[in-house]
């Protein structure tokens, strides 16, 4: 298994309208199925296919014609008149998938990874990044060049990230801003929604977002809302305070002005198992009192998975302290010369061998891991040991297994559990850090309110979500377990998605709207990535089309990179 030491990015960098009524479209796509267009010249048609038109409508057969890089035709077409046809027999033709939810952005630093690949083939063409809060404006500003250059493989619209913004004006200070602070904020807000921004998102979870009072987020959300912005956010503790967390967001949308949108929503951890319901309601309530509320979730039982041996912090003793250094020094990309991942492992290893001999040592660790000085962040102390789930180990037994059970069994404690996994398995061993009930994810994922999104990255994924979540939707939850019908699962991944971020010609499939695109079996999509071999790409994507030209044609990736920025442009304005 290739190694899965870029969750240190993941522990320690925090410190460091959608177009008219779908009725209406429906009817008049419908219409124009049934009627042989007028003669014309296209640029491409794809002949025969199965419509799902994004609105969650009906399916139909239809012709598509595109030309320009816009759909300028859907019904019988004259393939005769087309410069390109390809025949889609027996495939959907979708809108091209939006992901409202993506940390695909760390590819694009690299020319090699920056095509994003693994989500081409998932059939996403456009992803929302700067999520978690931490996109400041001048990377968003390097992507949007990048996009010009053709430099990078799908559109992106961005948020402005809070915690970004705080870092800049503040650090890592763990007090209020004053007044002058605030306003340097509240400037860096209002240059990236000039720039083209969706709104403001949080990471209160993580640092410095964590030291923000709700005021503080409401202040600077309050920018966004003249430009009809949006407030996402990875809510302030979800694992021990899940339902006040999410009320948090609503209320600081309220407050703002502006729509809330609680990112990645879950029933996580052990305490939460079956609160799925409770979820729904306040959502609704939140609806009930005139708020737009919308969420996004993943379709998997686990939140972000880890090495054990990230998890557990080396001591104040000697070798504890030169360990820590070396770990923070790779996670800058500066590791000391000649230090590798690699030996750092095995380093790490032969410490929690040896700290079994050293019960002071040992116990200082468990207290650093357990109970953290303030400024260190520890997963194992957000979101506790019975949130956690074995995913990965070479031991077949241990996997599915949550920790605090498998840990009772064996008569010890669960952090001596993570020591002994370590010692036994090195960086193998594996455990998602906020388990979560499969019936939790669905009565939240058949709400009309509820988008699909990946949370994923591109680069090195250490979760499934990063190469299958949307083939995952469409061939287990849709074909193999029938959760949801296939009409309305395109439609939670393109034009409920749409409507959410205020666009008015992508997410559905009707004449004058772009040509972003997405052809697929539904006989044969599905994922292909597992916890323990997470890079496996997905299957049954034939076809990808960005702003009309083939970013995936007949399974292979083109050379062409498509990918533009997107600003942000619903009809308010400033």
């Amino acid at each position: 298994m290739e190694s899965t030491w870029n969750f240190w990015g993941l522990v320690l960098a925090p410190l460091l309208m959608l177009v008219g009524a779908c009725s209406d479209q429906a009817d008049q796509a419908h219409a124009a199925a049934a009627a042989v267009a007028e003669p014309k010249q296209y640029d491409l048609v794809l002949a025969n296919g199965t419509v799902v038109d994004g609105t969650g409508s009906e399916a139909y057969p239809a012709d598509l014609g595109i030309e320009g890089g816009r759909i300028v035709a859907i019904g019988k077409l004259d393939s005769a008149a087309a410069g390109q046809v390809i025949d889609v027999s027996g495939k959907v033709v979708a809108p091209g998938f939006i992901d409202v939810h993506s940390h695909a952005d760390w590819a694009l630093d690299d020319p090699s990874t920056a095509s994003v690949e693994g989500f081409l083939r998932q059939g996403v063409t456009t992803s929302v990044y700067g999520v978690d809060g931490y996109l400041d404006l001048e990377h968003m500003q390097r992507y949007a060049t990048l996009g010009e250059q053709g430099g990078m493989g799908t559109n992106f619209m961005a948020y402005i990230g809070h915690n970004a913004v705080r870092r800049e004006v503040m650090e890592l200070e763990n007090r209020e801003p004053d007044a002058a602070e605030l306003q340097r904020m509240q400037d860096l807000v209002k240059a990236a929604m000039d720039f083209g921004a969706v709104g403001l998102s949080t990471g209160l979870m993580y640092l410095p977002g964590s030291y923000a009072s709700t005021e503080e987020v409401v202040a600077l959300a309050k920018v966004t809302a003249p430009y009809g912005g949006v407030y996402d956010s990875h809510v302030r503790d979800p694992a021990k305070n899940l339902l006040a967390s999410h009320q948090e967001c609503l209320d600081i949308g309220l407050a703002a002005g502006v729509d809330p949108h609680p990112g990645h929503i879950k029933a996580v951890g052990a305490g939460n198992f079956g609160k799925g319901p409770a979820i729904v309601r306040l959502v609704e309530a939140g609806i009930a009192r005139g708020q737009n509320v919308t969420v996004d979730l993943y379709p998997y039982d686990g939140a972000a998975t880890a090495p054990v041996i990230a998890l557990l912090y080396p001591g104040d003793d000697e070798r504890g302290k030169a360990l820590r250094q070396r770990m923070a020094g790779i996670m800058r990309d500066e590791p000391a010369a000649g230090d590798t991942m690699e030996q750092l492992t095995q380093d790490l290893r032969q410490y929690w061998r040896d700290t079994a001999g050293q019960p002071e040592v040992l116990a200082q660790t468990r207290a650093i891991t357990e109970e953290p000085p303030e400024g260190l962040y520890s997963w194992v102390e957000v979101v506790g040991y019975q949130s956690m789930r074995i995913v990965v180990s070479e031991n077949e037994e241990y996997e599915g297994r949550m920790v605090v059970d498998l840990a009772e069994d064996l008569g010890v404690t669960p952090f001596e559990l993570y020591r002994q996994l370590i010692v036994a398995e090195g960086d193998n061993a594996m455990v998602t850090l906020g388990a979560i009930q499969e019936d939790d994810i669905r009565i939240v994922m058949r709400q009309p309110w509820a988008m699909i999104s990946s949370d994923g990255a591109e680069v090195d994924p250490e979760h499934p979500r990063g190469r299958g979540t949307f083939p995952r939707v469409l061939g287990r939850y849709v074909r193999e377990w029938g959760v949801l019908d296939l009409e309305d699962a395109v439609h939670k991944m393109s034009g409920l998605p749409a409507r959410y971020l205020k666009l008015t010609d992508r997410g559905v499939l009707r004449e004058g709207a772009v040509a972003d695109i997405v052809v697929f079996d539904p006989e044969t999509v599905i994922d292909r990535a597992t916890w323990a071999e997470p890079t496996l790409y997905a299957e049954g994507v034939e076809h990808v089309f960005i702003n009309g030209d083939a970013a995936l044609l007949h399974g292979a990736i083109t050379e062409q990179r498509l990918g533009r920025f997107v600003p942000f442009a619903p009809e308010t304005t400033p």
